[in-house]
Parts: structure tokens; sequence; C-alpha cells
């Protein structure tokens, strides 16, 4: 009950915690900074504090609602009886209902929230109120004026709480009064019968003193019988006390009303004691202090006494709440037991840091002492500490100030769980739990459960969850359901779990409250079960209601349910797509559900999968089925996807399949211009010769060529594929093609010239080429008069064969890949320049580790290693590579094909500066 009242107290009129009437002015500071605009309501509240009558009161009360959270103020200092009287008053209400002096409505809303079925209405003297109050709970009746004088019908019920005494008060009034005192002072006989006006015949009326000076509860009490009242009785004691009586059809008339002795009626002379001029002798000062007369202590003691007398009038002002002059007075007093009295006047005072050595110190005592230390630790932010010192004070006052802890830790374990800090959250649920378990709100359990299935504590867990579940509350119930699972949400539950046995669990909860996780856990449950209907009920109101990754799994049994029900495949796909948003799949299962939905004809909806597939990362699906991906993307998104993706592999395999390299090569087709495109042509090229397949490398670059009459790459691929098959004619006329476009489409000279020398290797006794070569001069010519510099020409055709080879000097060259043919013709040439030659043609590399084993063992004497990449296999170039980097030697690979006996002389010319560095350095 009080966390329920403090939250609706701090929902809707901005309550934080109780305020003491002695500290109200160092609170009103916090709120209003400026001295000069706090003073109107510091006088107001010094005239309210002297009892200056209705006047006072309303000065008060309008001057408290222009202040920021003023209303809060007045709250704060009676909430500990709001407390007492939200716990009390509810259920003994009927009929209709009165609150006397509501002030803004704060008790009289909360009673309305907790009694729907009654009529409430709120008085108020004070016009500010009463509109604050029609605003803040507009649920309620309001009236406008004083009790004493409003014409209302009469009530069922009426509410004389905290109001009566209001404007009668005064601060120097002892605490407690004898019964004739009491209804002396607030003139009780003349003024009750004026509240009882507003009371039928047989109502009740309920009186509470709230934190007012002068209560006298037997004087209360035996005042309304005297009046007539019946069915007098008391709840409470101490400080928080109820009186409830029924009013009579008549009642008694004052002067018939006054006991005998208590006359006579006229106003007594005011007691005059005199001040003691010497205080060597305090023992009747003591007993009046002990009485509780601490008018008369202060009356007998003048203000500048020291010594014990000072201790004495320090004792009387604390108990008055004049703190300010009480620390001036037991300062004076110069003794240990003034000194600890006065650490308490020092909290009071706000001064916690000036109080906290000596209260540590006198905290062993227990009792009051660590009351106060533990109001000095709430101020400072040490909730633990505080808390650990109200609980062992063990006296029942400290009750208001342990709530107060709990919710300060409560906020603090709230900030935590929004920021993820659960060892934090169950730090301080643990630490509670050691003080007392019973000091556990429902709040911290909550907090304390979710924080220990998160830590996977499910001893820890399954306490909090008992607890719960004791209390009735829904999430105790799926607590105990997950701790049985041994999981610590729905996300970790496995098929292999046994659902059933935690059933009756997730009934209660559900029963209590829909919550998102209980409702998929069975629905889950139902879905295997093969309940599909229930399960669709269940998992449709758990991704409603449910958030993040619970919602996600949640859609995602929803799917599977419907596509047991046979719904559309669109409603089902659709269903994964929400799942996949807040909860995201693996790159597979998107891959499958976009197959099934390409299958189901839904294409953009598929597209839509594969898309977030590709954003998962496809590596995954093409490891585990590459050519249904491949098929995929081509039909979605095009062959340019589909290439990438394969051309991506493709690097990343050693020896590729041979199905896969022709599929790539189809799909280059589209763009066969492109590096990709020619890189992976020249792979599949290689692998078929790899296989033996010379007629279907020839067949496709047959077809190449009739779809591309004037393609170089497949003329240079037709003519090395006749020269390694032995066909010089047939290689000579494709060269002479391929010279002819170089020439006269592409206007390219140097390549021209390339081809050309390719032409006179193979036809060195052609006069026709002689004309080819003074064509290239005139183009050569042109190009000068252009303004260009082209590279001269040599004049005959033996100086065009060896243009630009150097002259070696015995240096050795290991060479790995060609066909035969290109190794026959160029190796006598390259000795006649001086250089020694070690070649392993693809045909003579075959033999696999053998050949492995003899190249290696050459490379250590040699100078240099060239590997032509188009004609020998990966898996054989690569060890050869790997051991040359080892070795130090230098290392040219020829990429793509060696385009004839002219690119592999253009190739070694450029590696020749290596080969002659290595000699120099004198490897042999």
């Amino acid at each position: 009950m009080p966390d329920e009242l403090r939250l609706y107290l701090k929902e809707r009129f901005g309550v934080l915690g109780p305020v003491s009437p002695g500290r109200f002015e160092a609170e009103l500071a916090k709120r209003v900074g400026s001295p000069t605009k706090r003073e109107p309501l510091l006088k107001a509240w010094r005239a309210y504090l002297s009892g200056g009558g209705k006047e006072a009161v309303r000065s008060f009360y309008r001057e408290v609602l222009k202040v920021p959270k003023g209303e809060a103020l007045v709250y704060g200092m009676h909430l500990p009886f709001l407390e007492f009287y939200a716990k009390e008053v509810p259920s003994r209400l009927e009929g209709r209902v009165l609150e006397v002096g509501a002030f803004t409505g704060a008790l009289v809303g909360y009673l309305q929230r907790k009694r729907p079925e009654l009529a409430f209405h709120a008085l108020d003297g004070v016009v500010e109120a009463v509109e604050v109050g029609k605003g803040r709970v507009p649920e309620v009746a309001w009236h406008l004026g004083w009790a004493e004088e409003a014409e209302l019908p009469p009530f069922d019920t009426v509410l004389l709480l905290s109001v009566f005494p209001e404007g009668f008060v005064d601060q120097e009034l002892e605490s407690r009064l004898e019964a004739p005192a009491f209804w002396k002072r607030f003139h009780f006989f003349a003024r009750l019968p004026l509240f009882a006006r507003l009371l039928k015949p047989g109502g009740l009326l309920v009186y509470g003193h709230g934190p007012f000076l002068g209560k006298s509860p037997e004087g209360v009490e035996e005042g309304l019988r005297h009046l007539g009242f019946y069915g007098v009785e008391r709840v409470g004691e101490g400080e928080y006390f109820l009186v409830l009586a029924r009013r009579p059809e008549a009642l008694v008339a004052e002067e018939e009303a006054w006991p005998l002795e208590a006359e006579p009626l006229e106003e007594e002379a005011p007691l005059r004691v005199p001040v003691l001029a010497q205080v060597g002798d305090l023992a009747e000062v003591r007993a009046l202090l002990e009485a509780g007369r601490y008018a008369e202590v202060l009356a007998r003691l003048a203000e500048g006494v020291e010594g014990e007398a000072a201790f004495l009038r320090g004792r009387a002002l604390f108990a008055l709440s004049r703190y300010a002059e009480a620390e001036e007075a037991l300062r004076r007093a110069l003794s240990e037991e003034a000194e600890d009295l006065r650490a308490m006047v020092l909290v009071e005072l706000g001064e916690y840091e000036r109080a906290r050595p000596r209260l540590e110190a006198l905290a062993g005592r227990g009792g009051r002492y660590r009351i106060y230390l533990g109001r000095v630790y709430l101020s400072l932010g040490r909730y633990a500490d505080a808390l650990r010192q109200f609980v062992e004070s063990g006296l029942p006052e400290a009750e208001g100030y342990v709530r107060e802890a709990l919710e300060r830790i409560t906020e603090r374990m709230r900030r935590f769980a929004r920021e993820g800090e659960w060892a934090e959250v169950s730090r301080r649920a643990e630490f509670v739990e050691d003080l007392s378990p019973g000091l556990l709100t429902r709040e911290m359990l909550q907090l304390g459960l979710r924080a220990a299935l998160i830590q996977g504590l499910f001893a820890r867990a399954e306490r909090y969850a008992r607890r719960l579940a004791d209390l009735d509350e829904a999430q105790g119930f799926l607590g105990l359901a997950l701790v049985a699972l041994r999981v610590r949400s729905p996300l970790e539950v496995r098929p292999q779990d046994d659902l059933k046995s935690v059933e009756p669990y997730l009934t209660e909860a559900l029963a209590r409250a829909e919550i998102s996780q209980a409702l998929l856990l069975l629905g889950m449950l139902r879905e295997r079960e093969g309940r599909y209907l229930e399960a669709l009920r269940l998992l449709e109101r758990a991704a409603e209601r449910g958030e993040g990754e619970v919602a996600g799994l949640a859609y995602h049994h929803l799917a599977q349910v419907k596509r047991a029900l046979r719904r559309p495949l669109k409603e089902v796909l659709g269903d994964h797509k929400r799942a996949h948003a807040l909860r995201a799949y693996p790159a597979p299962y998107l891959f499958q559900l976009a197959q099934e939905a390409l299958k189901g004809g839904e294409e953009v909806l598929a597209r839509e999968l594969l898309s977030r597939a590709r954003d998962a990362g496809l590596s995954e699906v093409a490891e585990a089925d590459l050519m249904g991906l491949l098929a995929l993307l081509e039909r979605l998104e095009g062959p340019w996807a589909a290439f990438n993706l394969l051309y991506q592999a493709l690097g990343r395999t050693p020896r590729p399949p041979l199905e896969l390299l022709a599929l790539g090569y189809r799909l280059s087709r589209a763009f066969r211009e492109s590096p990709e495109a020619s890189e992976v042509r020249g792979q599949y090229l290689a692998a078929l010769y790899g296989e033996g397949r010379a007629g279907e490398v020839e067949a496709l670059l047959l077809e190449e060529l009739r779809a591309h009459p004037q393609a170089l790459e497949v003329l240079f691929d037709l003519a090395e594929h006749h020269e390694a098959q032995g066909n010089w004619r047939k290689a000579a006329e494709y060269w002479q093609k391929a010279l002819e476009v170089a020439l006269y489409r592409e206007k390219d000279l140097e390549l021209s010239r390339e081809v050309l020398r390719n032409l006179l290797f193979l036809r060195p006794h052609d006069e026709s080429l002689s004309l080819y070569l003074e064509e290239l001069r005139a183009v050569a010519r042109g190009l000068e008069a252009l303004g260009e510099s082209p590279e001269a020409l040599p004049e005959t055709k033996e100086e065009l064969l060896q243009e630009g080879l150097p002259q070696f000097h015995g240096e050795h060259l290991l060479v790995v890949g060609g066909h035969t043919q290109l190794r026959s013709r160029l190796v006598p040439l390259l000795e006649a320049r001086g250089l020694k030659v070690d070649w392993f043609d693809a045909d003579t590399a075959g033999v696999g580790k053998e050949a492995l084993r003899r190249i290696q063992n050459r490379l250590e004497k040699a100078h240099g290693l060239m590997i032509v990449s188009s004609y020998v296999g990966h898996d054989f170039s690569e060890p050869v590579r790997l051991e040359a980097e080892r070795l130090g030697v230098p290392v040219h690979v020829i990429p793509g094909r060696a385009r004839g006996t002219t690119g592999f002389l253009r190739a070694l010319k450029a590696f020749a500066p290596e080969l002659f560095k290595r000699a120099l350095k004198g490897v042999q």
C-alpha cells in the first residue's frame, strides 16, 4: 500500500519523499533561490505556526501554491500520516464521502481510486487550492468554503484528517495534551458541532490529528461521547491514530457537553512561572522535561544559560523542533551528552557532514543514533548504508525511512537495468535480501529476478520467482518456468526442452497478465503438440505485445504455424520478414526462404529476402550451395551479380572444378571485355587443356570468333592453340588475322610489331611479311608527322626478331609452363643470346611429384624463375613460386596467355634486370 501511494503522489503531485517540518525553510530554499521571492511564504509559514486562524491558513496555502512544486512540500510534511490514512481509511468508507480541507486533492483522489464505487466530495476554503484540485483530481466533486460555514447536504462519511487543529496550532504547544486542555485549546465543543452539520445521523466521522502538536486521542474520544456520538473507537496508537464515531440524531448542547470536572469555562489566567535566576537546583526542570512540558522548561531557563541548564534547554527546544536554537544551546552545554544530542540537531538542520563523524561513533549504541546516521547516509546517496542503519535501529519510527531508502535503491536498480548493468542490479537485490528478505519490494523482486536470469543464477532466480508467485505476480510464475527449463529467456529454449512440464506455471502467469514471454512459450508448446489454432492465437498476441528478439522469435514460430495451417505463402514469408527484422536469421536460412518465394511465384519477395541474405553475408551460403545460389542470383539480380560472386569464390579456390569455370565463362559473356571476364576465360581454357580436351577448346574459340570476328584475344588464343598442336599453317593464318586487326582496326603500332614478330618466327622466309614491315614503317612516319615519337623500327626482319632482347652472359633462367612448341622455338634463340635455360613445359611437368622435385632442385642454382601461368596448374606453380621466394630467387609470372613467342620475349625483356642483379651477387 505505501509503495502504491508513493507512486501515485510522485506521478501526480511530484512528491519525492517525506519532509520534516523543521526542514521546511531549507527545502524551500532549494526550490526558490532568491530570499526576496521566498520571503512572503516564510512570513505566511510563521503566521501559520503561531495559530493565526483561518486567514493564516488561507495565506499560507495560497503562497505555497505559487512556489514550484510547493504542494509537494505540504504533502511531504504530511506523508507518513497520509500513508497511515491510506492504509486504514479506505475499508471503512461508506456512501457519499466528504473530505474537509482537501487542499489539492491528493488523499481524496487516492481514496477514489481505491473505492471507485463510492461518491467522493472535497471541501476547501482556499480558492487557489480548489482550482488546482479540479485539474488534478477531476473525478471528485469540489466545493469551495470553510467547513464551519459551508451549506452542503449531509454526507454518509466525513473525513477530518489533519485539518481540525489548523489555525489553532502554536510551535510552542506541547506535543501531548490532557483532555480538558485539548478541548480548551482547540475550542472542541464549540467547533466540532459545526463540522458535524455535514454528517447524516448515523453517519461516520473519521478524525485524524495529523502532524500537529497538541495531540489527545483520549480527549477526542471523550469529547465525542460527551457530544452524543456513539460507536466511538480508536485505530492506531502513538503519533498515528484515528478516532471513528457515528453521529447521533441530535447533538448535546455545548454547555451540557462540558464535563463538570472541566469547569470553569471561562479563560484561566496564563500560567506564569518564574525564570530561574540560579541553575544550581535543576531537579524540578528535569521533572518538567520528562513530563513533556517543554514550554514551562523554556520559561524557567533563560536563553543564555550554560552547562547542564543549557543541555536541558536544548532538549526542550529539540522536542519542539526549534533546531537552530537547540544547536546554540547545546553548544554552550559543553558536555559529551549534549554533543551527542547536538549531532542529531545538526542532521535536522541539514548539516550532514558535520554530524556524520560523531554519529558514526555513536551508532554502536543503536536506537535513534542509527536512525540519524541513516538519514545522514541517505542525504549523501549512500542508500545501502542508510538502509542498514534504519533496519538495525529496531525502532518503529524508522519504518518511513526504511521505505524511503528502499525507494532510492529501487531507483538505482531501475537505472542500472536501463543501462544493462545487471550485475549491479543483482548486487543490490542480494544486499537487501541478506539484510532482511521481507524488505524486498515487488519491484525489487522483479528487477532481481530479471538480473538473476540474465546472469544464469538460477537458484537465486527461483527464490525471487517464488516470492513473486506468493504475491500473486505473473512474473513470478514465468520466472519459475524459466528456472525449471534452466534458460535465461525463451530465446534459449531448445527443441528437446520439455515445455509440457512448465505448462502449469505458464497458464498461471497468463491468468494474471498477458506477458509476451509466457505467451511465446505456451504458443511454442501448442505448436509442438500440433494444436495449431491455439498456437496461432497465442503467438499473434506474443508478437503484438513482445519487444525485440522475443517478438522476432514469436513471428518466426507464427510463420511456421501458418505454414502448417497452409496459409498463403505471402503471409508466411511476411512473418519471416518481420522475424528477421527483430531477430536476424542466418544467411543460409534467408537463402532458403528466397528460393521458396521464387518457387512460389513471389519474385519481389524473393528479391527482398535475397537482399537480406546478402546483407548477412553470402559466404556461408556459397560454401553450402554455391550452384543454387548462383542460379538464384542470375535469375533475380542478373548475370553480373552471379558472376561477381563466382569470381570471388574462384579466387578462394586453389583448383576450381571445371563446371564452375564453365559457369563463370558463360556468365562472363555479357561483359566479355572486362578484366575479370578475361581472367576467368583464361582459367577455363587452361583447365580444358589440363583435361586434354583440346577439341572443346578449339570449338569454344571458333564460336567466340564467329560472334566477334575482330576479337584480338580470341585470335591470339586460336593461334597459340594451333601452335601447341603443331599446326603451323593454321597458327600463321590466325596470327596474320590478328596482325591485320591490330594494324588496320586498332591502330596499335606496338601490338602490331609483336604479332609480326610471331609471324616471322613461324614463316621466316615469307617475303610477303616484308610488306607488313613497310606498312609499320609508314605508320611510324605518319605518327612522327603528327608530332608523336614512336619507337624506331628495325630495317630487316632478323633485327625485328631479336629487337630489344638483351645479350646475356651465362645467367641461369628456370621456366615453368607454356607448350612444347613454344619451348622448342625459344630455347635455341635464348641460348644463342647467352642465357642458360631450364624449361619445364606443360607436357613435361605433368609427371607430378618427381618433376616438382627436379624443378625445386634446379632453383638453388637459378638466377630467376618465369611462370607462364595459363599453361600450368595452380597446384604445380604455387609450390615452385613459394620455394623460389624462400631461396630469394626473383620470380616473374606472365599473367593470362603468353601471346605467343613475342609475348614471352617481352616479359623476359622486362625481367632481365632482375636476372642480372641476381647474377652479380655471385649466386651459382
